[in-house]
């Protein structure tokens, strides 16, 4: 791909260009113009991935049209852009070697140790990055890494407070806590962390499709509460709905579309 700009998104104190399938990376430099700034090259990744260009683009824009103004805007975005940088990103780079450790003969150490930094890197994206961005947007989801009981109280509490968001909450988190949360969650601190229970327990997190099917849930499940969670800070008037897919434009991958709706009932949000 050439050299075009296709996505410009400002992270902390460094602007962030995505330019075809790599990121790069630009602060200002006291005392010279912006041409004599100097690039570094930041990732080998960008939008032909669809998780970056579903999180650097469409859910930003999503941002852009909520009643969340100035500072804390900016708080938000950037919070949803760390998830992408510090979380997704580097599991990202793992789970790339891990596709490509099949062509080439490692110790057993180093092909186990390529697994364990993806475990770790893909969980931080979710349990740790993921809960502060949505916070910023007004929603507290600690509640989901709880026990069994405290996690239905928590979402009980959740639904009494958002009663009219455009996505079944309750459906979503209930299956995702039992398709792949709760073993991720149990690899990564019964294991990696506190080795409470045997590596023998946790073999297929040691295989490529494992892996594959992981990151895939992670990061579209945050892609299906994100746009819910920033609707719900919408006019009364105003939200969004799923474009078909026969009518999506192959050359601008968007998702959503706003449109004008009978006054809805918001939540009660974090301040």
């Amino acid at each position: 791909m050439g050299d075009e700009i296709k996505r410009a998104v400002v992270k902390d104190d460094a602007l962030h260009l995505v330019r075809g399938s790599n990121v790069w990376s630009v602060k200002a430099e006291e005392g010279k113009e912006p041409n004599e700034w100097k690039m570094v090259h930041f990732a080998n990744v960008g939008t032909s991935e669809e998780f970056i260009e579903a999180f650097s683009g469409e859910i930003l824009e999503l941002v852009d049209g909520s009643l969340i103004f100035g500072d804390e805007r900016e708080a938000a975005k950037n919070a949803i852009m760390t998830v992408v940088v510090e979380g997704l990103m580097p599991a990202f780079e793992h789970l790339k070697k891990i596709r490509t450790s099949g062509t080439t003969a490692l110790p057993e150490l180093n092909r186990r140790q390529l697994y364990e930094d993806f475990a770790r890197g893909l969980w931080h994206a979710y349990k740790d990055l993921f809960p502060k961005a949505t916070m910023l947007l007004g929603f507290e989801i600690g509640f989901l890494f709880k026990q069994d009981a405290q996690f239905e109280n928590g979402l009980t509490a959740f639904v009494s407070k958002f009663p009219s968001l455009i996505l079944n909450v309750p459906e979503l988190l209930r299956r995702q806590r039992a398709k792949w949360q709760q073993g991720l969650s149990s690899f990564r601190n019964d294991y990696l962390e506190h080795r409470k229970k045997d590596i023998a327990e946790f073999a297929a997190y040691y295989e490529p499709k494992t892996a594959e099917v992981l990151f895939d849930h992670v990061w579209r499940t945050m892609a299906e509460l994100f746009p819910a969670f920033i609707e719900a800070r919408y006019p009364p008037t105003w939200s969004i709905m799923e474009i078909p897919m026969n009518e999506r434009d192959p050359k601008r991958l968007r998702r959503w579309r706003f449109f004008q709706c009978e006054p809805a009932e918001r939540g009660n949000f974090i301040k």
